[in-house]
């Protein structure tokens, strides 16, 4: 082979290499495109547990028609014996899984098992666990029942079931929300005290972002419902949907800082 040949054949190689300025441009490339396109997977990851969320939700609407339907279109009764007659053990023969519909997607652990802030399940000492709470105020209370028996709702079929809220997401297993309930100092507090000043926080949880959650309504609809939006719905018979954490009360409501943004109703 020619010194002529040779020489072209190296030169060929030198110039149909990357250079150092080429590879770290290419990498700087890809960074900017990884930074761009993060936050919408992300956002779109997020968006998909939601949905699949919603429909965990509905399920529990089906296995509560189911219920009441079997129950003299009745809920089971709640407090007994002055402990909490426990939702998800009364349904368990109709959902078998524990962690299954029981948990949204985006809080499937226990505080034990890793999960943080509000995208830990709870759990109880029989080895349940989940991330949705029932409204306490959903059952058939017996006379005497926790703030009052009539304030319950005792069977689906009432006026304005599709603002009557029975499931949600939730920090807690089950929760007596009320319109003096003060919201949380932030995302993920959880209630302190048995009263129902303190009984909203559990539920007022921003997992799925843009200051909203998921809602089962006792029509058996699913639908997201803005964090203030809690204070607009009927949780209990005598719930004032215009109380003291509603936009058009007097004097206007002071929110903690991170729901200021949030839109108000």
């Amino acid at each position: 082979m020619s010194k002529i040949s040779t020489s072209y054949q190296i030169n060929k190689r030198i110039t149909t290499a990357f250079t150092l300025i080429e590879l770290l441009v290419v990498i700087a490339i890809i960074a900017l495109l990884m930074a761009i396109l993060m936050p919408a997977l992300q956002l779109a990851k997020r968006q998909s547990k939601a949905v699949v969320c919603q429909t965990n939700l509905k399920q529990w609407g089906l296995v509560l028609d189911m219920y009441t339907n079997n129950n003299d279109d009745r809920f089971f009764r709640g407090i007994l014996d002055g402990s909490w007659n426990d939702w998800i053990e009364i349904l368990r023969p109709s959902y078998v899984k524990r962690g299954g519909i029981t948990c949204c997607p985006a809080a499937t652990k226990t505080r034990d098992k890793g999960g943080q802030g509000v995208f830990t399940a709870w759990s109880d000492p029989e080895g349940d666990y989940g991330s949705y709470g029932l409204s306490a105020w959903v059952c058939n209370a017996d006379p005497g029942a926790i703030f009052g028996d009539e304030l319950y709702w005792r069977r689906p079929d009432v006026p304005g079931a599709q603002n009557v809220p029975v499931f949600a997401d939730s920090l807690v297993i089950a929760g007596w929300p009320d319109h003096t309930s003060i919201p949380p100092a932030y995302n993920g507090e959880p209630p302190q005290q048995p009263t129902l000043t303190d009984q909203m926080r559990g539920l007022c949880i921003d997992r799925h972002g843009k200051g909203e959650t998921n809602c089962l309504f006792m029509d058996w609809s699913v639908k997201s419902v803005g964090l203030k939006q809690l204070w607009k719905l009927k949780w209990h018979r005598n719930f004032d949907v215009n109380g003291p954490w509603t936009k058009d009360h007097v004097p206007p409501p002071v929110w903690t800082d991170w729901m200021k943004k949030f839109t108000d109703y």
